[in-house]
């Protein structure tokens, strides 16, 4: 456990929940650069040693739970990703961040000397970042939504998926999932936001394909249902409507890792103006965690009592230090009795995360939800090179 010395408390607003997870959004249940590939790594060989800075680092070691999946298809596929390992999730000792505003330092490799980021030209009246116990966690999500701003324009993952409905944890839902930024090319021609979906599982849901095109269909989706009877049916549901909200907290139409930062963002600055004190919560940094093999920084949000509103118990933010995106996030509800374990409410993963692939057009086309799909999910311009007829014509 870290010390008193290497926690901060800060006050977080109630809504932070909610950004934690707006992007990883899928839709729900229906009737019941350069291209920079993440490690494929199942688990982590590595020795806590070879992560510690001093022989008094300490290693917590973490798996991603299965225990309530009574899915088989669900608990093979996340067997055959690694997500049952024990090591899936390894980190050192917590550090302050205060010792670490430095360009040098891997918990804040996106930010100056001073532990500023963000736009230089903004001046609106935010306390500075060293007068306030939020400030580092505020030049940490503007220096990194800066850069998905800049350096992001499409990406492709397998993505791990549990919420917590009406009181009950679902089963892990295991998408491929494709999506292209909003995006405007030097001849004034936009691309809208564009999402397309596969899932692997559970079987229920076994090839449900969703296609989403902002600003095309009336601003609904197109959803192939999947599952057993009727998989073929193609439907137009709307993303904010009672359909979609059945097994899944968030609209499609929140996802991308832009808009959980600038969410994150504009939460953080609130809180700043508005709770300056920060009475009800903990944040903790940890230093070179790694998620699947991946390099990432940990950030733990901890509020101990329910004073004052706030919605979870506890909270954790894994960013990867190389691709500077959320690779893993946790959320998690008070014990519902004294002695038992946090309540987990929503977990997301990534896996096999590809930014910047250049996705086709053609990754987008309405013949995608018709019958056997052809090509990966997230279809590249490379792709049809070598395989033309990947994708049916309309």
């Amino acid at each position: 456990m870290p010390t008193s010395s290497m926690t901060r408390r800060l006050r977080t607003s109630a809504n932070v929940a909610s950004t934690l997870t707006l992007s990883c959004v899928v839709l729900g249940s229906l009737t019941n650069s350069l291209s920079v590939r993440a490690d494929d790594a199942a688990s982590v060989s590595h020795h806590a040693a070879k992560f510690g800075d001093s022989g008094n680092d300490r290693v917590s070691v973490q798996k991603i739970a299965v225990e309530d999946s009574t899915d088989q298809l669900a608990e093979q596929a996340i067997a055959e990703l690694g997500l049952d390992n024990s090591n899936v999730i390894q980190q050192v000792s917590a550090t302050s961040p205060m010792n670490s505003l430095s360009t040098k330092d891997a918990l804040a490799p996106l930010m100056d000397a001073q532990g500023t980021a963000g736009n230089p030209k903004d001046h609106r009246s935010s306390p500075p970042i060293a007068d306030h116990p939020l400030g580092w966690a505020l030049g940490f999500a503007r220096a990194h939504a800066d850069h998905i701003r800049q350096h992001v324009s499409d990406y492709s993952c397998k993505l791990i998926k549990r919420e917590r409905i009406d009181g009950e944890l679902q089963t892990p839902q295991i998408m491929d999932v494709a999506v292209r930024v909003a995006q405007t090319n030097q001849t004034g021609d936009v691309s809208p936001m564009s999402v397309f979906l596969q899932y692997q599982s559970p079987r229920t849901l076994r090839d449900r394909r969703v296609l989403y095109i902002e600003g095309e269909n009336e601003g609904k989706a197109r959803v192939r249902k999947g599952g057993g009877a009727l998989s073929y049916l193609v439907l137009s549901i709307d993303p904010h409507g009672r359909q979609a909200k059945e097994q899944s907290n968030y609209p499609i139409t929140d996802i991308g890792f832009d808009k959980i930062m600038n969410r994150l963002i504009g939460l953080i600055e609130f809180d700043m103006e508005t709770d300056p004190t920060g009475n009800n919560t903990e944040v903790t940094y940890f230093r070179k965690a790694r998620v699947m093999g991946r390099p990432a920084t940990h950030i733990q949000i901890v509020h101990p009592s329910k004073e004052g509103g706030v919605t979870f118990h506890r909270a954790n933010a894994f960013i990867d230090d190389e691709l500077h995106v959320p690779i893993r996030l946790e959320v998690y509800d008070w014990p519902t009795a004294e002695g038992d374990a946090p309540e987990l409410k929503e977990e997301y993963t990534y896996a096999d995360l590809k930014l910047n692939v250049g996705l086709a057009d053609a990754a987008f086309a309405s013949t995608r939800l018709k019958g056997k799909l052809k090509g990966p999910v997230g279809l590249t311009k490379t792709d049809l090179k070598v395989s033309p007829n990947a994708v049916a014509k309309d």
